[in-house]
């Protein structure tokens, strides 16, 4: 038998919170840049309850964890949690990333500086003076908003089925950057001219994500234009339900995996300490890519 000492008692723990996290491969992308830098840390999924996630960050805290992820449905809900929160962070409604220090949390928000850099990257597009939908209203379609607002979008219109969600998210773009912002519901009759006229649509919901594959953020009567660039941030699985229609009308279609990478690379250099490399940054990113394709 051969002795597995991968695990010691000087390793630290790094973990994602959320419900559901199966579907999470988070893990292999930590895991695997552990292993390449020589960094003893162990990256594990937490699948928390809603009314248990209180206690969950204060057991994190009390095991002295490095940090770790916050994914869907408590990016928002995990901030009064924590002991202090980015400027940014705040600005954006959500925290995606924890760091321990010293026994003190704090939150930052990397999933828009991860969706940015992968929409460029694979788009070849830019956001400014752009028209742009965004469905849902949630933790990442703020983060969202804020930075297309941000990087000089002409005009963001928000879907989702709660307005005052959606309001909320408008109000803080209204008050802080020049972008044109509006708020509609699926049922509204501007919505199907609104997505006409949107240069880039993003899909921010989790609808369509695995297991339930066969949901979709968008019916039968909504029609996609050619010239549009479509990105929905659910990355299992890499074609969703969205993305192929999206295809079959000719449409730039791209998943989350890009922004899913990109934010663990900053999550992971916020919790390190330690500057990624661009060589070794490419290196793992054709290897995470293979985790998805396989």
């Amino acid at each position: 038998m051969i002795v597995d000492k991968r695990v010691s008692g000087k390793t630290r723990i790094m973990g994602v919170l959320g419900n559901p996290v199966e579907h999470s491969i988070s893990p292999q992308l930590h895991n695997t840049l552990s292993t390449r830098l020589g960094i003893d840390t162990v990256y594990v999924p937490f699948r928390v309850e809603k009314a248990d996630l209180d206690n969950a960050v204060k057991g994190l805290k009390a095991l002295n964890v490095l940090g770790f992820n916050v994914t869907i449905p408590y990016k928002k809900d995990i901030m009064k949690f924590i002991d202090d929160n980015t400027k940014e962070a705040l600005l954006m409604g959500a925290v995606n990333t924890v760091k321990n220090i010293d026994g003190r949390l704090y939150g930052y928000n990397t999933d828009a500086e991860g969706f940015s850099r992968s929409f460029k990257e694979e788009s070849g597009a830019t956001f400014k003076g752009k028209n742009i939908l965004i469905i849902g209203a949630g933790g990442v379609s703020r983060a969202i908003a804020v930075k297309t607002a941000i990087e000089g979008a002409k005009h963001i219109s928000l879907v989702n089925r709660t307005i005052s969600k959606a309001l909320d998210i408008a109000g803080i773009i209204e008050n802080n950057y020049e972008t044109g912002i509006r708020c509609l519901d699926s049922e509204d009759k501007k919505y199907k001219d609104a997505f006409s006229e949107a240069d880039i649509v993003i899909n921010t919901t989790s609808v369509g994500m695995y297991p339930e594959i066969e949901g979709c953020p968008v019916d039968k009567k909504i029609n996609f234009m050619s010239h549009q660039i479509i990105y929905d941030v659910i990355y299992n699985p890499a074609k969703s339900k969205l993305l192929k229609k999206a295809e079959k009308s000719g449409c730039k279609a791209m998943n989350g995996l890009g922004m899913l990478f990109y934010q663990g690379i900053y999550a992971y250099e916020i919790w390190t300490g330690i500057k990624l490399s661009e060589d070794i940054i490419k290196e793992i990113y054709k290897s995470f890519v293979n985790i998805l394709k396989n």
